[in-house]
């Protein structure tokens, strides 16, 4: 192309090229709502994360209003029906027995009410996500509001991510959970395989929960060598 209008400069490659990025990190925490206190536990790691709030417990509005302000990116934690029926998956929850349109109210309702909401993932869930059919239910409320999921995974049979896919609603899946086993050790492990598969896949998305634990084993893993060769990013920047 220089040659032909006679310009002696070459065309550089890097206008052709795509653009690349290092293996990228999204961290999710789960739970918020209960105490804002724990989730600013998090904000010592000065690093992006996502924090997705129960709807219509003490501190949900003012916890999602506290986090967007000092920058962090918020999701609403969709409580859904778990196996256990002994198990209450809190208010704002839906539930496989429920009318189509009572999921849509309730979703919409539980979205209306968190402010900045991007997205939405489950909250227990074990037995309402491998129905394909209340599934759509539920994300046909996030799809009309133009927000993204992301299945919690919290059963392997979990149908959510593959429904989400199906009705066109911007979705991806945990890779892991951080703090199934409760100390600063257990989450460090968690967070150097969370970095493994970012580096295997270019991105992996992790789940934790308010607790000290694992804001601790969070912080002490950005002081390793592993954690130098990744970017944290909010969970939207990997869609």
């Amino acid at each position: 192309m220089g040659s032909l209008f006679g310009s002696r400069i070459p065309v550089s490659a890097e206008i052709f090229s795509p653009v690349t990025h290092p293996p990228r990190i999204a961290l999710i925490i789960d739970d918020i709502g209960f105490n804002l206190n724990r989730a600013e536990l998090f904000l010592e790691a000065d690093i992006p994360i996502t924090f997705s709030v129960l709807p219509r417990v003490c501190w949900s509005v003012e916890s999602a209003l506290a986090l967007h302000a000092r920058g962090h990116e918020i999701m609403l934690h969709q409580p859904m029906e778990p196996f256990d029926t002994e198990v209450d998956p809190g208010p704002g929850a839906i539930f496989v027995d429920d009318r189509p349109e009572c999921i849509h109210q309730v979703v919409a309702e539980n979205i209306a009410t968190l402010p900045h909401v991007v997205g939405v993932n489950n909250h227990m869930g074990s037995r309402y996500t491998q129905q394909p059919q209340k599934m759509g239910q539920a994300l046909d409320a996030v799809r009309n509001r133009g927000l993204f999921f992301v299945d919690s995974l919290t059963t392997g049979h979990s149908m959510a991510y593959a429904c989400a896919r199906q009705m066109g609603v911007s979705s991806k899946q945990r890779d892991l959970f951080l703090d199934n086993h409760q100390d600063v050790s257990s989450v460090i492990r968690q967070m150097k395989r969370l970095r493994n598969l970012a580096q295997k896949h270019g991105s992996a998305i992790g789940i934790g929960h308010p607790r000290p634990d694992t804001a601790e084993g969070i912080m002490r893993f950005l002081e390793t060598p592993e954690s130098r060769d990744v970017a944290f990013v909010y969970i939207s920047q990997l869609f």
